[in-house]
């Protein structure tokens, strides 16, 4: 549960630094953008790390009955929370019509995976990913993206289709391994 918590803190804490304008400008300014960038991986990917070995050192304690359709929600809706997160990084429409396709992304994620889940492992990761997702698009303002800006052409909306989907059949085929549960069979 140790790890489970330091990933939290450690992913959350640097996911609220562009919350906090002023401060992750700062930053930018002392130690320059490429810096900050890969900082702000660094220790997202740590914390995710620290999560996905605290997740399986958890007991399967059962908090609540999943839902009767929430693995199947979860198959039908995964497809576009990966759509969702790809769109995020390219000039695509879907970006400049929705104010946070990745936050939606997020979401949605993690919402099925709780529904689909009713332990105390999964309540521990996908519920905090919930939580911060609909604050931070409650909470948040407009301020300058470090994601190049472009303009937006339909072009990369499929483009951000197909790679979504790619990636949903990757995780879909390697789940087991990858996570330890095994979405097939």
């Amino acid at each position: 549960m140790d790890r489970m918590v330091l990933g939290l803190v450690l992913f959350f804490g640097f996911h609220s630094l562009p919350l906090m304008g002023g401060l992750r400008q700062r930053l930018i300014d002392t130690i320059g953008k490429l810096f900050y960038l890969a900082l702000f991986a660094l220790g997202s990917l740590v914390g995710l790390w620290l999560m996905l070995q605290g997740y399986a050192l958890i007991d399967n304690r059962v908090l609540w009955l999943p839902l009767p359709v929430g693995r199947t929600l979860a198959h039908a809706l995964m497809p576009l929370a990966l759509i969702l997160l790809v769109a995020t990084y390219l000039p695509t429409v879907t970006r400049q019509r929705l104010r946070h396709p990745m936050l939606i992304g997020v979401a949605i994620w993690s919402s099925v995976h709780l529904m689909a889940n009713g332990d105390l492992a999964s309540t521990l990761i996908f519920g905090p990913f919930l939580v911060y997702a609909l604050l931070d698009m409650l909470l948040s303002r407009p301020r300058k993206t470090l994601i190049p800006v472009h303009k937006p052409q339909a072009l990369y909306d499929v483009l951000a289709v197909i790679v979504g989907l790619i990636a949903y059949g990757a995780l879909f085929f390697g789940h087991g391994t990858l996570f330890g549960v095994s979405l097939i069979g």
